[in-house]
């Protein structure tokens, strides 16, 4: 059995999100700009802790989690999870959060502009990718990812949650066609 004393309680699972089993984690206000990276989360079901597998980790805001687990696969199992009480092994939570390093992953939520064709909508999820990171946008009600360079960002206003890009022309189209 998987002594509770010795995990760290990292929050709850809030709501199934989408169709596929994933579920959004909401971190508890202490643990906000952590970036835990488990390979195993346990859920507190039935008076214990039960390991499942984490398949897929996204960021989404700076205290929240989309989560892929292994065994949980539709929308009715994650729903059923709903409530549950998270804990992961301390090791996994990472490194407290340096006020002059800010994470990518903070610009989940963020507007996002581009100098040519104004608004492109909300950034969904980051996707750190090692050297590459992307954002996930929803235009036109199609994903779309943007490399996240240093090349492309004109201006991040964390005030008012604005990221500003010059992209390159026929980037985005090529995701509308």
């Amino acid at each position: 059995m998987i002594d509770k004393d010795l995990q760290i309680h990292l929050g709850q699972v809030a709501k199934p999100h989408g169709v596929d089993g994933e579920v959004l984690i909401r971190m508890l206000a202490q643990w906000e700009n952590y970036e835990p990276a488990p390979d195993f989360i346990f859920l507190e079901l039935h008076g214990g802790l039960v390991p499942f597998e984490v398949k897929a980790l996204r960021y989404r805001h700076s205290n929240d989690l989309l989560v892929l687990l292994n065994r949980i696969n539709g929308q009715e199992q994650a729903r059923q999870l709903q409530g549950t009480a998270v804990y992961i092994a301390p090791e996994d939570l990472g490194e407290a959060p340096q006020e002059e390093k800010r994470s990518l992953n903070l610009l989940t939520g963020f507007q996002v502009s581009e100098q040519q064709r104004g608004s492109l909508g909300e950034i969904q999820a980051v996707i750190e990718i090692q050297n590459n990171p992307l954002i996930e946008l929803l235009i036109n009600e199609k994903e779309v990812l943007i490399p996240l360079q240093e090349d492309f960002i004109v201006h991040i206003d964390w005030k008012k949650r604005e990221l500003t890009m010059q992209l390159p022309e026929g980037l985005i189209e090529l995701y509308l066609e």
